[in-house]
């Protein structure tokens, strides 16, 4: 069996994997549960100048999305390696995180176990309930001025004895045990156990994976990774491989994706634009190491210090990265502005890479709801 892949190999089984790109799609609740178990998480994201990210992750995939079927789609919102929605399969994995912020506290903030508890007494009661159902004191400026029933409800939320729903972009909470779905999961995993789902997942989503990639800023069992990967080479049920190109990072595979390589799907020929926080892209590194794009979100960097744009949009074309967008959903203006470009292709390549964009752009356009594109 191949020890060693080409580039061309590797990009072909990173992206018939859980990339969502090159499977039926259907329509409606059931289809975005289906992408978001493919995926392994959608990211929640609050960044509005385009629709937002957990919306755009889906429709880049599913033609005809409606951002309504997101809400009513059977998953869950809790922690992957930021906020995000996740398949309910995956909910026992939430729970070492859970377990340990219970034990430790919040990873942010400092908690009042107190409040907490009358916090949890009143949902108990009353059933679910908003942050603005708190009384508040007089607030002051910044993030890290929550009002101390804010700071118990997310707690709890972390913790595990709550979860969400939300209306409109308004986390509601309630009871976890009056959200579980019957027959869910509940069992601690063990290290062991955890460990080895990080590399399945890993391998489901992406094909093919470095050790720096699976449990992508996780903290819970993650030391006990590495004996997962090697009892398993040791069984053959994965291969260590390398890639042309990236040989000093070593990759594993399972057999099976190995000898089916190269019969898999070829790229397409329609440019996607995905959201920066969209799953394909999400570890900078491995996008870079095999498909060498490279890119930064400049929303987080003061305006004077950007070099691109406020909101870099990947475009992806075939089964390379062709370049980046900056762009903005004038919505009362009823305009997508394109503010910045970049291309990255071949020069004789530009033509089609035009068409393929304009193309784009009015779909992108339509999904957020406006009618037509402006350039800078």
């Amino acid at each position: 069996m191949a020890s060693t892949l080409s580039l061309p190999q590797a990009r072909r089984l990173a992206l018939a994997a859980g990339s969502g790109f090159h499977r039926p799609s259907g329509r409606g609740p059931a289809a975005v549960a289906d992408l978001v178990d493919r995926l392994g998480f959608v990211q929640i994201d609050t960044i509005s100048v385009v629709e937002r990210a957990h919306h755009h992750v889906v429709a880049a995939r599913l033609p005809g999305y409606k951002t309504e079927w997101l809400g009513r789609a059977p998953v869950f919102e809790y922690w992957a390696h930021a906020a995000a929605f996740l398949p309910w399969r995956d909910f026992r994995h939430t729970l070492p995180r859970k377990v340990r912020i219970r034990d430790r506290g919040h990873d942010w903030f400092e908690i009042d176990r107190a409040l907490a508890d009358q916090v949890l007494q009143r949902i108990r009661t009353e059933g679910p309930l908003m942050a603005r159902d708190f009384e508040a004191p007089k607030r002051t400026a910044g993030w890290w001025d929550w009002k101390p029933a804010k700071r118990a409800l997310e707690f709890l939320f972390m913790a595990g004895d709550l979860m969400v729903t939300r209306e409109g972009f308004q986390k509601v909470f309630d009871l976890t045990e009056r959200m579980l779905p019957p027959g869910t999961d509940t069992r601690l995993p063990t290290p062991e156990e955890h460990a080895a789902w990080y590399v399945d997942r890993a391998l489901d989503v992406w094909g093919l994976v470095a050790r720096d990639e699976i449990a992508y800023l996780r903290q819970e069992h993650t030391d006990a990774i590495d004996a997962v990967l090697r009892g398993r080479e040791e069984h053959g049920t994965l291969v260590k491989v390398t890639v042309d190109g990236v040989a000093k990072t070593p990759y594993w595979v399972r057999p099976a994706d190995l000898e089916r390589v190269d019969a898999l799907p070829r790229p397409g020929r329609e440019l996607t634009i995905l959201s920066p926080f969209d799953p394909f892209v999400i570890h900078r590194k491995r996008v870079n190491r095999l498909f060498g794009f490279d890119f930064t979100i400049e929303c987080y960097v003061p305006a004077p210090k950007r070099t691109f744009g406020y909101f870099a949009l990947p475009l992806f074309l075939g089964h390379e990265f062709v370049g980046l967008l900056d762009a903005k959903a004038d919505r009362a203006a009823g305009t997508l502005l394109v503010q910045n470009l970049r291309y990255d292709g071949k020069p004789k390549k530009r033509p089609a890479f035009d068409a393929a964009l304009a193309k784009a752009l009015g779909k992108f356009a339509a999904f957020n709801g406006v009618e037509w594109v402006a350039t800078f």
